[in-house]
């Protein structure tokens, strides 16, 4: 009796488990298809772009045609701002150091082309030590999957709640204050958020969001937004439930394990799932991310090389 339950519930997460690696090995090769190229913006279009207070960008980019406004209330600075001088507003996270090419023209087009809101591709520079090379690898299987992903099939990309443009207008309705979630309240009115890979913003470190996400509270739309037809917020609440690449590796591992132990003969389909797994967020990690890898390993063999080398030659 004991051994039917255990092969129920085996086979019961056995089945979630391939569901949710499907869907997330789908995720991780529709990132790497190009993403839409936007004609060039018919109309001129102003930008105020919002750093918090200690910010080098405006320093930075003094000489540049950029109006970087900084503040220390976010709702407040938005508020500030005149809907017949800017139409959009960017947020860029306080450890931002650099922006790629370009910058706002691409951001325009996408404007000009209907986006109200964009998520922006945020880079993390510092990749020192595991720790910071962790998070950067941790944020670009994100970028992969929650929004590349998401984006070529037509679905909205999460926002990281900084490194992002949204329409003045919108933003200053729909803000009420410096913690609303404006990430949730453009699913909840089905407004398309799209991600631009090629519009970069370098940071130091990993930014912060600056809203609380409530999974619970987000959870609680599902059902709405399924009889409504939303799939981008169902799609998001599925992918804000999921755990985080390290945690469901740990997980299968163990479960795997745990199999492994009591009936080896189980074990098989659990061990190649893991090896999905793996393979998966390999797919969805950045080639610049492996290069830097291939180039420290490369280095450090010259260094060793020379050093052998020079003990062969006498003094």
């Amino acid at each position: 009796m004991i051994d039917s339950y255990i092969y129920i519930i085996d086979d019961l997460i056995f089945f979630c488990t391939g569901l949710l690696l499907l869907y997330l090995f789908v995720m991780a090769v529709a990132s790497h298809f190009k993403h839409i190229t936007y004609p060039k913006a018919q109309k001129t279009y102003r930008c105020a772009i919002l750093v918090p207070e200690g910010s080098l960008l405006p320093e930075i980019y003094k000489e540049e045609s950029y109006e970087f406004i900084t503040y220390s209330d976010l709702h407040q600075a938005i508020n500030s701002l005149d809907q017949e001088h800017y139409d959009l507003v960017l947020f860029l996270s306080h450890t931002a150091s650099a922006l790629s090419p370009q910058f706002l023209d691409k951001i325009y087009n996408a404007y000009d082309a209907g986006i109200q809101a964009i998520q922006l591709h945020t880079v993390i520079e510092n990749r020192k030590g595991f720790r910071n090379r962790f998070r950067a690898i941790r944020e670009e299987i994100k970028n992969s999957l929650c929004r590349a992903g998401n984006t070529q099939f037509g679905l909205s990309s999460h926002l990281l709640g900084t490194n992002m443009a949204i329409d003045l207008k919108w933003l200053q309705k729909n803000m009420k204050s410096s913690k609303t979630n404006i990430e949730r309240k453009l699913f909840r009115q089905n407004i398309y958020i799209d991600y631009l890979p090629d519009v970069i913003v370098y940071c130091q470190s990993a930014p912060v969001c600056p809203y609380r996400k409530r999974i619970r509270k987000t959870t609680s739309y599902l059902l709405p937004s399924i009889f409504e037809g939303n799939w981008s917020f169902c799609n998001r609440i599925v992918q804000q439930l999921t755990p985080s690449p390290l945690k469901l590796c740990i997980i299968v591992s163990v479960w795997a394990s745990l199999i492994t132990v009591y009936n080896w003969t189980l074990s098989f389909g659990w061990w190649i799932a893991l090896f999905g797994l793996l393979i998966t967020y390999s797919l969805a990690i950045p080639d610049y991310l492996v290069e830097d890898k291939k180039k420290k390993k490369h280095s450090i063999w010259r260094k060793k090389h020379l050093n052998n080398e020079l003990k062969k030659t006498p003094a």
